[in-house]
């Protein structure tokens, strides 16, 4: 497969609600698994962790199993390997996976300087429409 065949990547508007509904799923598996320990010490790790934990099972698990997260699966969005159109390997999904903590935290500096980095082709990776991919692979 050449490269002229990995279909083009979602557009900005419909990249826009994936990631939304993938961090509510996240907080609120926070929310659920650290409630019984409020007011302890053990809140906020119990907080993060399952926060964590649903972030990485939705993001490289699913992703893996499904070709993408509750978020993109819901909108019609699969994250595929560019080389073969097929669902990403667990070491490529979980670079994407590490890399959007250090892009999240770029951001900030990104719109301070003006600055302009190209995040959605990490570790070989696109984030492209589902019928895209379908009409491709016919």
């Amino acid at each position: 497969m050449t490269s002229t065949e990995v279909p083009p990547r979602a557009s900005s508007n419909r990249r826009i609600i994936p990631p939304s509904v993938d961090a509510l799923l996240a907080l609120l598996a926070g929310v659920i698994v650290s409630d019984p320990l409020n007011g302890t010490l053990a809140y906020w790790p119990a907080f993060v962790g399952a926060l964590l934990v649903l972030s990485f099972c939705n993001h490289v698990l699913l992703t893996i199993a499904l070709g993408g997260s509750v978020g993109k699966l819901l909108t019609g969005l699969r994250t595929v390997r560019t080389s073969d159109l097929e669902k990403p390997a667990l070491g490529q999904a979980t670079r994407r996976w590490l890399w959007g903590f250090f892009y999240i935290a770029y951001i900030p500096i990104m719109v301070l300087t003006g600055t302009d980095m190209d995040h959605h082709d990490i570790a070989g990776l696109r984030i492209v429409r589902r019928a895209d991919v379908r009409r491709l692979k016919g």
